[in-house]
């Protein structure tokens, strides 16, 4: 099955360029949909997304974490013309109606095919369409 991609869209890659790509500290909440599943949390950097990710290893096994770090110091930065990603933590997936959280994850800027600003309700009930 062929990966579905899609133009990046330039307001988003400038709105991601214009805070966590400027400020490692930065954070924004951010909604996107992605192949169908609709992506709700807090936008980080990448560095600060790797540290969390790194977090979570190290306290799972630290001397996986060690060789992380260590080989994280020679990976270059990809660029924005490459395969650039959105950092998400602590975001809400929803797909077939249900919502599933996780501690951290990362999209590829080009497959997403809709994005708002803003984090979706967490309470928000959702439910797939009856048709007749």
């Amino acid at each position: 099955m062929a990966e579905e991609k899609h133009d990046i869209d330039s307001r988003l890659a400038q709105l991601l360029a214009q805070t966590v790509r400027l400020d490692p500290d930065a954070t924004i909440e951010l909604t996107v949909v992605v192949d169908g599943t609709i992506i709700s949390g807090s936008v980080v950097s990448e560095q600060a997304w790797v540290q969390r990710q790194n977090d979570q290893i190290r306290i799972g096994n630290p001397a996986i974490a060690a060789a992380f770090d260590s080989a994280a110091s020679t990976v270059q930065e990809p660029t924005l013309n490459e395969d650039p990603y959105i950092h998400f933590l602590g975001p809400v997936l929803v797909t077939g109606g249900r919502q599933v959280r996780l501690q951290a994850t990362r999209v590829s800027l080009r497959k997403v095919s809709a994005w708002s600003i803003g984090r979706m309700p967490a309470d928000q009930e959702w439910h797939r369409p009856a048709y007749e």
